[in-house]
């Protein structure tokens, strides 16, 4: 890699905390600067916690790292939840910047959803993840500077509580900057400079009605978090195979374009479960990590599970009898497959 290192970790955990262009464009317009500083308060022991991590050792494993370093008995948990829900993230997120941002359909929108499935499988492929996230590093920056915005006719000091649980949980990808790890500590400052600048970013453009243009362009920030996404799935993966990156290629590929039949359908059937996967995975990594930190850090790791908690019960589909059914047969069916593994294999 040309770059420096500091800049391509720095560049991947930007991108990972949402980015901040999709942030902004995306979910940034009903949210007030009070709201947006307290969610970054109550989102803050989660950061630190895995900046602490990252200072213990640091390595392409991630998240599954310290759990199995911690609590080995959870880690296979920890794994097959967390890598069904960002596996699933892949696909279904292409279709929401075709046919959610862009609002696009018919012939146009077929080509583009293959196009942008066939551009992140080559980006992924060559292992030149980084260098495109230092790119929209650069470009998000540019674009979420509101020049020749409109000042929003909001009270700066309205909150709603919903609002900044809510808020808080869209920066939950930031967990991920553990799995750009390579052995060393070069960059372990990122995660923490990320999430201030990421912060001091949509404290200010808080201020601002967001133009819709930026809404349109923060599809780039939605397609690079998909390469972080895919980052680590390849990054744990190859602790486990040194081919297991061009399957991963293929079973995306496969899976983008099966939900080319209604992506709509495709879009809530796999989100769904994929967030409830997500919060879970975390809950497992922040119980594990709470058991084995020291006392004066424990009350971090409650907070963090606090929050967790909130985000699993929000994001079950209580209105909906066939998605949280879906929703509970994904824990039951995942939970139990590390306990057949167990009793086939050992």
């Amino acid at each position: 890699m040309g770059l420096n290192r500091k800049l391509l970790v720095f560049s991947f955990s930007f991108s990972s905390i949402g980015g901040p262009l999709a942030l902004v464009g995306q979910f940034l317009e009903n949210i007030t600067p009070f709201e947006v500083v307290l969610s970054l308060i109550i989102f803050a022991p989660i950061t630190f916690l895995i900046y602490y991590l990252m200072n213990k050792f640091w390595d392409r494993g991630g998240l599954y790292d310290y759990v199995v370093k911690f609590t080995p008995k959870l880690s296979n948990y920890f794994l097959y939840f967390w890598f069904f829900s960002y596996f699933l993230y892949l696909s279904y997120t292409v279709d929401y910047i075709v046919y959610y941002i862009l609002d696009l359909n018919g012939l146009i929108s077929i080509l583009l959803t293959i196009g942008i499935a066939g551009s992140i499988s080559i980006i992924t492929f060559l292992d030149r993840e980084l260098e495109f996230l230092f790119a929209s590093m650069i470009l998000q920056i540019l674009f979420i500077i509101p020049i020749n915005w409109h000042l929003k006719l909001v009270n700066p000091y309205e909150l709603s509580i919903t609002n900044i649980l809510s808020t808080s949980l869209l920066y939950i990808c930031i967990t991920l900057t553990p799995f750009v790890g390579n052995g060393n500590k070069e960059g372990i400052n990122s995660i923490l400079l990320a999430y201030l600048i990421t912060g001091a970013i949509m404290l200010l453009d808080s201020f601002f009605s967001v133009p819709k243009i930026i809404y349109l362009i923060s599809s780039l920030s939605t397609f690079s978090l998909i390469l972080v996404e895919f980052y680590s799935l390849k990054s744990v993966l190859s602790k486990f195979s040194n081919k297991s990156k061009r399957y991963l290629i293929l079973a995306f590929v496969g899976f983008t374009l099966a939900s080319l039949i209604n992506p709509y359908m495709y879009y809530i059937y796999t989100i769904v479960p994929s967030l409830t996967a997500l919060y879970v995975s975390l809950i497992i990594f922040f119980i594990s990590t709470t058991l084995s930190i020291r006392n004066e850090l424990k009350l971090l790791g409650f907070t963090s599970l606090g929050l967790l908690a909130y985000g699993l019960y929000s994001s079950l589909q209580l209105s909906s009898y066939y998605l949280l059914l879906e929703q509970i047969l994904t824990i039951i069916i995942i939970g139990i497959i590390p306990l057949v593994k167990n009793r086939l294999f050992y």
